[in-house]
């Protein structure tokens, strides 16, 4: 007989557990064992049944209903469920059917039975020997039998409880409870080794703790106890020997390992531990965690000189790597080990010592990469390179040297004996002899020289003489390197007499200022005096001639303003314009790729998203290049690291071409972003004068692109960089 035909008086009074629930799981019926575990405040018909179960359960009890919705009929369905009552977790096995539109839930209290199965749960979950539970809700602590027979405690005996937690010393019980209030507290599991003394022995207990939630609140503790003495008491062992081994080692940045090849597991010394940043809580340490740690690039390299080593007929262990620390960065490493063979020759076990060889790889390196450096300056940093001893015989030398002295002299500085002092031009040699012999004197001097060519063309050479000194300081070689420093000397030149002009035109634009400032002032004057008269005057014929002469201050005020205006170099543009339509793709592009080499000699990031809608704008050429090249030059200048991004972007709705120049420079501050396409504004914030010569510079950038009915704006921060935009209209 299926439990829905059994009459109704029988299920609400069974000690079955009856619960009827709609589609959705909402309770419609409970039958009275059902509502004495389930009915309070909170609970009952209209309850989300779901809302009942443990959190790990939730997921089951959906997949449940689903099923059953479907059709299905399932059995033995076990399902747990927080209780206020001593049992604590509630676990019943249900089976669930549907008839018509309601889910039948029926089944029985399996909850004593299952205590015993949960605890042994706890134990597989937990990897542990013995189990054990707490309850926060009624305080009852739970012992599984195993746990009792660890403490050497029949499970029989009714005194068992007194004998077992609470026959602790006080200071066990007061960290054990610490430990399960903070768990209750964080919410987190919890591990920790507790050392029992006893009067003849020692015991060392590894106890774990694991919270189940309910509603995200802790209702239930599993826990387990394992005895590890024997463990502990290795480790200790291998701890007293590893001490006696670092005082062998003391000096040495090292650390020991015992790898057992079988169990694949590592024991690492503390020192070694503390050297690779690993935990120092953990004994043993899976190989391939370590593993993990080795560089990239090292990884397949190490792997197969490890297997080698572990193959081979010696017992001699040798490998070599970079290994990652918790700071993110790798450190030079060399293993030297012994590996512990079977009778068959395979290596059972290895013991070695890991050394941090970092320093010495580092220096290592750096006298690599000095050599190369060397190399390349002798051969191509610096037009001529001697080193020469302290007779002036030259030592080394860089080849095109070689070749102009054999060209000129007949002799091979590096195939035979040459003294530098022979070989030198004539009106070199009074500058040489000096300038040697301050070096011999350990002082590094340089000189400026200028070097007639066969060509007739100068060349200057900045020669620097540098005393190379051994370990007790005294100068045992002389390095002589030449510089071509003629572009630097012709831009000098070039500096000095820009800088004449510039105090020229200075002075011109004072007197052109004094002259307009005079020129304006005088009619103004005029202009007042007679308006003044007017306002008194009465004669007619007087007022006539002030009026004559009020227009004639007007008109010479107009001539000074209009001369001013044509002045002007913007108004001149103005009326010089030429128009055409463009694709804007192709003059950004065209301008973008003008400096593209500015931007590879500085080795970032240089940028350029074209619009795929190909804006077309109405615009003199000549005058959008000479401000948008303006702007691109400033971002490269400006930039030292990251890079530059030039990006167009048009909107069809507001008709306008938008033009992006981001960069990652060194910013402008908020307060001078109002300022900074002022005229002089360069100047007036200490950034270099870039653009005076010329007269370009962000101001007339604005003013062009406004000629265009454009606009630009700029947003900055400071160190972060800055993004001039600009934006046209677009050509209907």
């Amino acid at each position: 007989m299926h439990h829905n035909q059994l009459p109704a008086h029988i299920l609400q009074k069974s000690s079955l557990y009856l619960i009827v629930l709609d589609a959705k799981g909402v309770i419609q019926q409970l039958n009275d064992c059902a509502a004495a575990a389930f009915q309070s405040e909170h609970t009952g018909v209209g309850t989300d049944f779901q809302e009942l179960v443990l959190d790990k359960f939730q997921d089951k009890l959906q997949h449940i209903l689903q099923k059953v919705t479907n059709g299905e009929i399932l059995l033995n369905q076990r399902l747990k469920f927080p209780t206020k009552t001593s049992k604590g977790i509630l676990t019943l096995r249900l089976d669930f059917s549907r008839d018509g539109d309601s889910i039948y839930a029926m089944g029985i209290d399996v909850t004593q039975e299952d205590k015993e199965q949960q605890a042994l749960q706890a134990i597989s979950e937990l990897g542990n020997i013995a189990a054990w539970y707490y309850n926060p809700i009624t305080k009852e602590l739970f012992w599984s039998k195993e746990c009792y027979k660890m403490h050497g405690i029949d499970p029989k005996d009714h005194e068992r409880d007194q004998k077992g937690f609470y026959n602790y010393e006080a200071e066990i019980q007061e960290r054990a409870k610490a430990y399960l209030y903070k768990l209750l507290e964080t919410k987190q599991p919890y591990e920790y080794i507790e050392t029992v003394q006893k009067e003849t022995s020692t015991t060392y207990l590894r106890i774990t703790a694991e919270p189940v939630f309910h509603n995200e609140e802790v209702i239930f503790v599993n826990g387990t106890v394992a005895d590890v003495t024997e463990r502990q008491e290795y480790i200790q062992k291998l701890e007293y020997s590893e001490e006696t081994k670092n005082l062998a080692l003391k000096g040495i940045r090292s650390g020991l390992f015992d790898h057992d090849i079988k169990s694949n597991t590592v024991y690492y010394s503390l020192a070694f531990k503390k050297m690779l940043g690993l935990s120092i809580k953990d004994d043993f340490v899976p190989e391939e965690t370590f593993r993990q740690m080795i560089h990239p690039d090292d990884v397949d390299e190490a792997l197969q000189r490890h297997l080698d080593n572990l193959n081979k007929d010696t017992a001699y262990y040798f490998n070599h790597y970079r290994l990652r620390h918790l700071d993110g960065k790798y450190r030079y490493y060399e293993v030297y080990g012994y590996c512990k063979k079977n009778e068959d020759g395979s290596t059972k076990r290895l013991i070695g010592n890991l050394i941090d060889v970092n320093e010495r790889k580092l220096n290592e390196q750096m006298v690599e990469k000095n050599q190369r450096r060397m190399r390349a300056m002798i051969n191509n940093g610096f037009v001529y390179i001697f080193l020469l001893d302290t007779d002036s015989k030259i030592l080394l030398t860089d080849t095109a040297s070689a070749g102009i002295i054999q060209g000129d002299f007949g002799v091979h500085p590096l195939e035979t004996t040459v003294y530098f002092k022979n070989v030198i031009p004539l009106n070199f040699k009074h500058t040489f002899t000096n300038s040697f012999n301050e070096a011999l004197k350990g002082t590094t001097t340089r000189k400026e020289v200028e070097r007639v060519m066969h060509q007739g063309n100068s060349q200057w050479l900045e020669i620097k003489y540098t005393p190379i000194t051994d370990t007790k300081d005294e100068v045992t070689s002389i390095l002589i390197t030449a510089l071509d420093i003629t572009e630097r000397k012709i831009a000098e030149i070039a500096v000095k007499e820009a800088h004449v002009k510039a105090q020229e035109l200075n002075s011109l634009k004072t007197n052109i200022l004094a002259n307009f400032s005079h020129e304006i002032r005088t009619p103004l004057n005029g202009i007042m005096a007679i308006s003044e008269l007017l306002l008194t005057e009465e004669d007619a014929e007087e007022r006539t001639k002030l009026l004559a002469y009020l227009k004639e201050s007007k008109d010479r005020l107009l001539e000074t303003v209009n001369n001013l205006s044509n002045f002007s170099e913007i108004e001149a543009i103005k009326s010089n314009l030429t128009l055409t339509v463009h694709d804007l793709n192709y003059v950004v592009e065209s301008s973008y790729r003008e400096y593209d080499h500015l931007a590879q000699q500085k080795a970032f990031e240089y940028k350029l998203i074209l619009d795929k809608s190909i804006p077309k704008v109405e615009i003199d050429e000549q005058l959008f290049r000479t401000a948008f090249n303006n702007i691109i030059h400033n971002a490269i200048k400006y930039t030292h690291a990251g890079g530059i991004v030039v990006a167009i972007t048009s909107d069809a709705t507001r008709k306008e071409a938008t033009i992006s120049v981001k960069d990652t420079g060194i910013g402008i501050e908020a307060n001078n972003l109002e300022k900074i396409f002022d005229p002089f504004m360069q100047e007036s914030i200490g950034m270099t004068r870039k653009y005076e010569g010329t007269g370009i510079g962000l101001s007339l950038s604005k003013r062009y692109i406004e000629i265009l009915d454009g606009s630009i704006e700029v947003r900055s921060e400071v160190a972060k960089g800055s993004e001039f935009i600009i934006k046209l209209p677009l050509h209907s």
